[in-house]
């Protein structure tokens, strides 16, 4: 029996160059929309439509699913926009953050990054955990762990949190929350992209001084279904 799923859309994100591509157009925007990188190549973005009335849509980045070049290209700009930051340590947040904070830290010169954890081992502790709700699993929260043996390797050092995305950031808040349970020093929050202006509220309701941690290469505003496809709410773009 074939696999007939050809309705779900895909992850078939596509790297332009600057000479093929001078802007991203006039909406509507059908299947994808092009986000400009810092080098001004764009990445071709497939939409992602929300629940629950799936009227809005973002531009969607899932780098377990997006190509090794978009990874390469994206890990490489992450780097640029924390270095002055000058970050002696990376936390990945699990599952999609991780791919980015292994490549980020090693392009740092790390010889290591501290990966948190959805899966509960034996010799974890509860107080070194958080529960999670994110924008692609509202329903469900999860519980992030971090190991007790990995503590020592943030111990009076420069860290940086790794994300792929930070859209309503509710995984970044939790992540924050986290690093300051266990007294951390945070000196920034590195994301391939920023999904809407949502997060500055979340994170600013929580601590004022969080927002203005959070650097990304790329940003992009929520989309708005209208005929013919998605158009962008600029007012919904980060600032």
């Amino acid at each position: 029996m074939p696999l007939n799923f050809t309705d779900r859309g895909c992850y078939r994100d596509r790297l332009i160059p600057a000479a093929e591509l001078s802007s991203p157009g006039e909406p509507p925007y059908t299947d994808s929309y092009p986000v400009k990188l810092p080098d001004g190549d764009w990445a071709d973005l497939p939409f992602l439509a929300l629940p629950p009335d799936f009227d809005t849509a973002i531009a969607y980045l899932c780098i377990t699913e997006n190509s090794f070049a978009l990874e390469d290209r994206l890990s490489s700009a992450m780097v640029e926009v924390v270095r002055e930051l000058e970050p002696e340590v990376v936390v990945g947040m699990p599952t999609l953050g991780m791919v980015l904070a292994a490549s980020v830290a090693k392009k740092l010169g790390h010889p290591h990054y501290v990966p948190l954890s959805y899966s509960r081992k034996f010799w974890f502790e509860d107080e070194l955990s958080i529960p999670v709700i994110s924008i692609t699993s509202p329903l469900k929260p999860k519980t992030v762990f971090i190991d007790p043996r990995l503590l020592e390797r943030l111990e009076n050092r420069r860290v940086l949190l790794v994300e792929d995305v930070i859209s309503t950031g509710g995984t970044v808040s939790a992540e924050l929350e986290l690093m300051k349970r266990i007294g951390a020093n945070v000196v920034g929050v590195a994301t391939a992209i920023q999904e809407t202006n949502v997060w500055q509220k979340t994170l600013g309701a929580i601590d004022p001084a969080w927002p203005g941690l959070v650097r990304a290469p790329i940003r992009c505003p929520l989309f708005r279904k209208v005929e013919g496809g998605w158009a962008p709410d600029w007012s919904t773009m980060p600032a």
